[in-house]
């Protein structure tokens, strides 16, 4: 009976200190201290087939040495922001708010460490975000073999992952780190459909019964619904 009055008070403990936290973010400013977006090579291999068509994208204010970086890191980061301010009800301020007191990266991200940013900054929270994009297709085909048999085309299966870590303005420990990622259930043809929504043309976001195949676009939605849905249910 004991034991089953501790559960039912860590629970109701954790749940109190989950919502206490929503409520402590609520309307809060967050300022960004780094990002990256790392792809693997072997989504850069896969995806080589479309290089002309990537070579065709245009992009703004970032350098073409990678282009293929360079066409998801923006979409990805504002789409990412745009979601949590949306659904956690937070304030997320310009990447460039920091000014000159930080080192920015060749895309205009801030890259800079907690320490740094409470000094520097008056934000109530701070965040970090890294987002990786990898191939899940070597693994994905060696448990589904038979998914691949009859294909007669070129096939991917990627991966989107986002990890975010949260600070606030009182310490360089992190008080939250939400967590989503997301890969696409079975092959994808590997065409220009699958760089819809970041290669400057407009792509409609359905509900999951109503969407069309996978595309990186559609992945990227789902991981953050992840982030979202990890945020919630701690």
């Amino acid at each position: 009976m004991n034991f089953r009055y501790l559960i039912i008070v860590l629970f109701l403990l954790l749940s109190n200190f989950n919502t206490s936290f929503s409520q402590k973010i609520a309307n809060k400013q967050f300022s960004l201290i780094s990002y990256d977006i790392s792809i693997s090579n072997e989504i850069t291999d896969e995806l080589s087939d479309l290089e002309s068509y990537i070579k065709a994208i245009k992009v703004y204010n970032t350098p073409e040495s990678d282009k293929i970086k360079a066409i998801f890191i923006h979409n990805t980061f504002y789409t990412i922001t745009d979601e949590l301010k949306k659904d956690l009800k937070i304030d997320i301020l310009p990447i460039n708010a920091f000014l000159t007191k930080v080192k920015y990266d060749n895309y205009g991200y801030p890259q800079t460490n907690i320490q740094n940013a409470i000094r520097k900054g008056n934000s109530p929270f701070y965040f970090k975000v890294q987002v990786t994009i990898e191939s899940y297709t070597k693994k994905y085909s060696e448990l589904n073999p038979d998914q691949f048999t009859d294909l007669n085309y070129k096939a991917i299966v990627p991966k989107i992952i986002i990890d975010i870590t949260v600070y606030n303005k009182d310490g360089v420990i992190p008080v939250d780190r939400w967590f989503g990622e997301a890969t696409s259930i079975k092959p994808l043809e590997i065409n220009e459909y699958l760089l819809t929504g970041f290669d400057n043309k407009d792509i409609e976001l359905l509900d999951d019964q109503e969407n069309p195949l996978d595309n990186f676009f559609f992945l990227l939605h789902k991981a953050i619904d992840n982030v979202i849905q990890d945020y919630y249910t701690k």
